[in-house]
């Protein structure tokens, strides 16, 4: 398949104002080789090319090294500091459509490439002792800050604050707006008796916080990037603790949770409650209590054979996890009960169009039914041989080395015409 000469010039305009040359020869032809990023291949696995695009990289020097999936947005990041955000969201009149690059901003340094996160408003990026936050919708920069010590671990933005691992055990937390008025308490009122009945009654009373930075105490080292949760914010320490902060009408609640070892990859939030693996094989669903004072608890527990290989996904009503030599298990979200295993060995990247896919032992892409683990079809991988986990939507990512990525969009079988 080759790209249009527009969608190419679209592409030479894009990368000469970011300061990049793309590389469309990969597009065009070479590395599509019987994968699923050529449109008809992917229309016979039940699938629609939604966009192929060529991130804008000098891919001379640099090669894509880090892909962040959030609600309506993809961000690539190169290893030259490079940064290039592409829309995702349904196109709507007036807005960009799918697969459009929106912006490409750049942050040096040579330390390693750390996961962005994408909030609302903002998209955080950081390298050596530099976070940056740029505007999501256009790229331009809010503000950027000189911290020292940061982790490895990369900021998040939740709920208007960011979140900045630094050192071995702390966060520190910032306004992702810090230009805003901090809110005033309301003014005093005649008190008259209806003013009196409002008051006795029960009130949101959070107090007035302040913009001033604040250091909080992660508990031990972070061992993965925090995640957002309920307007607060959640990480686990690389001894096995779990904690989780939010925000209440009393103030912030801080919850903790032993798990007794290690996590074996990120903690996974899905609809409202936790998963999250242990590297001696427990499986656990941790819910936050709602309640006053709130907290963690478990709502069910079992026992994996072996330590998972890599995140768990979640997708509807089932955990789908990797266990290495040991195949692919499904697990029920509400119980944790086995619903099935494959043989099938291999690095899952996606829940898709019914499908688990992974990236399997022989180097192809492979994939399983999600309702009975039945091995589906393999495909080529061609040039696309960067995995990307996409635990953000019902896309199939697609990306080569050098920056072009690929959106595979699942076809019900009524729309492909079956019966």
């Amino acid at each position: 398949m080759r790209l249009s000469v527009v969608r190419f010039l679209v592409l030479a305009m894009v990368a000469a104002a970011c300061g990049g040359t793309p590389t469309a020869t990969c597009v065009a032809g070479e590395c599509l080789q019987g994968s699923l990023a050529d449109a008809f291949l992917a229309e016979k696995a039940g699938f629609q090319r939604e966009w192929l695009v060529q991130a804008p990289f000098d891919t001379e020097r640099t090669q894509l090294e880090r892909v962040t999936i959030a609600d309506g947005l993809l961000i690539a990041q190169s290893g030259d500091g490079g940064i290039v955000a592409i829309s995702t969201a349904e196109g709507r009149p007036g807005m960009p459509l799918p697969g459009t690059v929106l912006w490409c901003q750049g942050l040096g340094g040579s330390g390693p490439i750390v996961p962005a996160s994408v909030g609302p408003d903002l998209v955080l990026v950081a390298r050596d002792n530099v976070v940056a936050a740029f505007e999501r919708a256009t790229g331009s920069v809010r503000w950027q800050q000189h911290i020292g010590g940061l982790s490895d671990a990369g900021p998040v933005a939740a709920g208007g604050w960011v979140y900045i691992p630094r050192g071995s055990s702390r966060i520190l937390r910032l306004p992702a707006n810090p230009y805003r008025l901090t809110p005033t308490a309301p003014r005093p009122t005649k008190q008259t008796a209806s003013t009196k009945k409002k008051k006795n009654a029960k009130q949101d009373r959070r107090p007035v916080e302040s913009l001033d930075p604040v250091s909080l105490a992660t508990g031990g080292r972070l061992c993965q990037q925090p995640e957002a949760f309920n307007n607060g914010l959640l990480w686990c320490t690389e001894e096995g603790k779990l904690v989780a902060l939010e925000p209440s009408n009393d103030g912030w609640h801080r919850n903790e949770f032993e798990l007794g070892m290690p996590a074996a990859g990120r903690p996974v939030v899905h609809d409202g409650a936790i998963y999250v693996a242990t590297v001696e094989g427990d499986l656990a669903r941790i819910e936050s209590l709602d309640t006053q004072g709130g907290g963690l608890q478990v709502d069910w527990q079992v026992l994996l054979e072996t330590e998972p290989d890599g995140d768990i996904f979640a997708s509807g009503d089932k955990l789908f996890v990797s266990l290495g030599e040991q195949g692919i298990v499904a697990r029920s979200t509400q119980s944790g009960s086995e619903l099935w295993r494959s043989p099938l060995r291999g690095r899952i990247v996606a829940v898709s169009g019914g499908r688990v896919w992974l990236f399997d032992r022989v180097g192809k892409l492979s994939s399983l039914d999600a309702t009975t683990g039945e091995c589906l079809e393999q495909f080529c991988l061609g040039g696309f041989t960067f995995p990307v986990e996409n635990h953000g939507n019902d896309r199939l990512i697609l990306a080569t080395p050098g920056g072009a990525i690929a959106s595979l969009k699942p076809v019900s079988a009524a729309v492909r015409g079956n019966p």
